[in-house]
């Protein structure tokens, strides 16, 4: 890691500006798990007051506040006189607002997509490195500026080195503040030849300095050029030497005089700033700003030859792991080496950079195939993959790649940067240590996703989601014994999405938690507002996903909702999946007995597709199995799934269990479940899902099938 990376241990202080205070909290604690100290403001006016009375290191605002747009702030921050890096944050992918914020000085701009979250910290640390690599610049420019002053006031005091050539006699004069520029004492040697000038200059360059001499005696032109010599000591210099020229009675050069300054400490300031701007500080590869320019000459030069760049994305898995155990210097070698491995990989003529963290980029220009490009990504697993040595230990690491072209995904470097990069996130998913080439279904799918993603949080409070609910029924008598409450989302654009389309997000973001307690609230709320108008009591099933289920306090939680809703435990029922009970077995056994004890009955869904064991599913305080609807779809016609529910019903007899059979459709599905005394049902043949209206007169109706 870079020292600025290492520093984030002493609590750098960032001030989020953010009207969604969840989703701040989230930002927050993922800052603040990488070392940094956060503070939140919900909107502008809020933001301005802590920036007068604080002085944070960094500003990550939303563009959408309450009370102002992200320019308005950024103004109002410049009107207050501070100079404080922000990063800007969005929900809306456009583009032009993109350039503008770059415009008013945003260090970066994010994307609330689905990668968010993950590189969140990997922006801050790169976007306050950026801002040590600033100030360093500025402090390099100020020392430029104090050095070019000294030099002015050298020339005044004319402690330059001056020259004489009397062309026509060969005489050459030197004062002594010249020999002491190329170190050596004044008047030794006493007499100055060309040759033994020329011997000083560096051998590139002495074409070019005996031309400009020879030109210059030809036609009578004064001259000023830069040339690289020796000193006595050995050293490089970098002199600028300028000449004029007297003319003789004949009109033709007769002497020509001039100044030699050397500006070796010009240049080499001149030099670290281009390096500081151009080049990573850990690793001597070329960074963003770098690569953005070789990236934008290679698709320059691609599209004039019509052939191909390649873009590959590289991120080291669980690098974070080396930091947290071996520490930040540790993780510094590694990241080293990792570099000197990558360049072995690739030719003279590809580009190879690091973007910051352990995420690289490497351009290849003019591999003519896929086939190409996935064998220089198969060379860079197998280098990076082989033991790296650190300090007494042996490290194991491998990454993830993946892979965009121009022009087929994507005509400018920010597009194939972006699709490589959702490349290689899809890389992680499928397989660690492997390689993936962007496809444009993969674009569609992570758009659905960003748009599903940044409505979700707001759907709650516009009353987008509802549920409806699908009867559970005794087969012999036709008589309700249950209902199963079931979410839907009346998506603004999308339009109606079952939950197959979005909680699976829900989960990954921690959405699910306020999710799932407003299903558990409007059940319980619909199942005693039945009661109230007379119907018979039933017990309404609700399905807890294993986020919801590991959370803090679970049977506090569902108590407040009973104690709330006036609905007594027996009526309350919840569904978990056998994998969410398996994953930390011996906890979750007292969990289900402190459910069990309030009088809530529990269920096991979708059983028979998980991984669950005898030995451990009869300790738990389970009351009913259901079994799965894809057993239950071929259960006439697959002797396999006939078979899967025969011994579900039978295990659920042996433990004194209940058991629903859901996905019932035909009559022969329901005669073959009753056969074998599995009655309980649920599923098309009965009833679709109702809405809340419509289950009323199903109730009052009774159920014919």
């Amino acid at each position: 890691m870079t020292r600025l990376e290492r520093q984030s241990s002493a609590r750098t202080r960032i001030l989020i500006v953010e009207d969604d205070c969840g989703f701040a909290e989230l930002m927050a604690s993922i800052l603040e798990e990488g070392g940094f100290s956060c503070c939140c403001a919900s909107s502008g006016k809020e933001a301005l007051i802590w920036l007068v009375a604080q002085s944070p290191k960094l500003v990550i605002l939303d563009y959408s506040l309450p009370d102002m747009t992200g320019a308005s702030l950024i103004e109002r921050m410049r009107e207050l006189g501070g100079n404080t890096p922000f990063i800007v944050v969005t929900g809306k992918d456009d583009a032009s607002l993109a350039v503008e914020m770059m415009k008013t000085g945003a260090c970066d701009y994010l994307l609330k997509d689905t990668s968010f979250l993950d590189r969140l910290l990997a922006v801050v640390v790169r976007a306050l490195q950026e801002v040590e690599t600033r100030e360093r610049l500025d402090r390099a420019k100020h020392s430029l500026r104090l050095s070019e002053a000294r030099l002015a006031r050298a020339q005044k005091i004319a402690r330059l080195g001056s020259w004489e050539w009397d062309v026509r006699a060969g005489e050459i004069y030197w004062s002594d503040e010249l020999y002491r520029i190329f170190g050596f004492t004044p008047g030794e040697p006493k007499r100055i030849s060309k040759e033994w000038i020329y011997s000083l200059i560096h051998p590139a360059d002495l074409p070019a300095f005996k031309q400009q001499l020879l030109t210059s005696v030809k036609t009578l032109q004064s001259f000023n050029m830069i040339y690289h010599t020796t000193s006595r000591s050995g050293g490089e210099l970098v002199v600028n030497i300028q000449g004029e020229v007297e003319r003789g009675e004949d009109g033709r050069a007769w002497l020509i005089s001039g100044t030699v300054l050397d500006i070796t400490a010009r240049i080499k300031a001149e030099s670290e700033i281009h390096h500081l701007i151009n080049y990573d500080t850990l690793t001597g590869l070329p960074n963003r700003s770098l690569l953005h320019d070789r990236l934008r000459q290679a698709i320059a030069q691609a599209a004039q030859d019509r052939h191909m760049v390649w873009v590959l994305c590289l991120d080291l898995d669980r690098f974070k792991g080396v930091n947290d155990t071996l520490g930040h210097r540790s993780g510094d070698k590694l990241l080293q080496e990792v570099a000197r491995r990558l360049a072995a990989c690739v030719r003279e003529s590809d580009t190879l950079a690091r973007l910051g963290g352990d995420e690289f980029v490497v351009v290849l220009d003019g591999v003519v195939s896929e086939k190409g490009a996935s064998i220089v990504a198969k060379k860079i697993l197998t280098l990076i993959a082989e033991p790296i040595p650190i300090d007494d230990h042996e490290l194991y690491t491998t990454a993830s790649i993946g892979i965009a072209a121009y022009p087929m995904d994507g005509e400018d470097g920010h597009t194939l940067l972006k699709h490589a990069d959702l490349a290689m996130y899809k890389a992680k998913e499928l397989d660690r240590n492997n390689f993936h080439f962007f496809s444009h279904d993969m674009n569609i799918k992570v758009m659905e996703r960003m748009m599903l993603e940044n409505s979700m949080r707001k759907a709650l409070e516009r009353d987008e989601f509802f549920l409806v609910y699908q009867p559970q029924v005794d087969a012999r008598s036709g008589r309700i014994t249950g209902v199963e409450a079931l979410l839907r989302w009346n998506h603004p654009d999308m339009g109606l999405l079952t939950p197959d389309r979005f909680i699976y997000l829900a989960e990954e973001t921690g959405f699910i938690v306020p999710l799932g307690e407003w299903v558990l609230m409007t059940a319980c709320r619909q199942n005693r507002a039945w009661q109230k108008l007379g119907f018979p009591p039933l017990r309404v099933a609700v399905n807890l996903s294993g986020k919801q289920f590991g959370q803090h306090r679970l049977d506090e939680m569902i108590s407040a909702i009973l104690l709330e809703t006036g609905l007594e435990p027996e009526w309350l029922e919840l569904e978990i999946t056998e994998s969410a009970i398996m994953r930390n077995a011996d906890q979750n056994i007292a969990i289900l007995r402190s459910l069990k004890e309030k009088g809530i009955s529990l269920a096991i869904d979708d059983f028979g597709t998980g991984y669950s064991s005898l030995s451990y599913l009869k300790h738990f305080p389970i009351t009913r199995l259901k079994i799965d609807k894809t057993f239950v779809q071929d259960i006439t016609t697959n002797p396999d799934d006939a078979a899967i529910a025969e011994i579900i019903i039978a295990m659920a007899q042996t433990l004194k269990l209940n058991v629903i059979a859901e996905g019932v459709e035909t009559r022969a599905q329901m005669e073959f479940l009753s056969t074998h005394t599995c009655f309980e049902m649920q599923g098309y043949l009965f009833s679709r899902p109702l809405t809340t209206d419509k289950f009323v007169y199903l109730l009052r109706d009774g159920i014919s099938y």
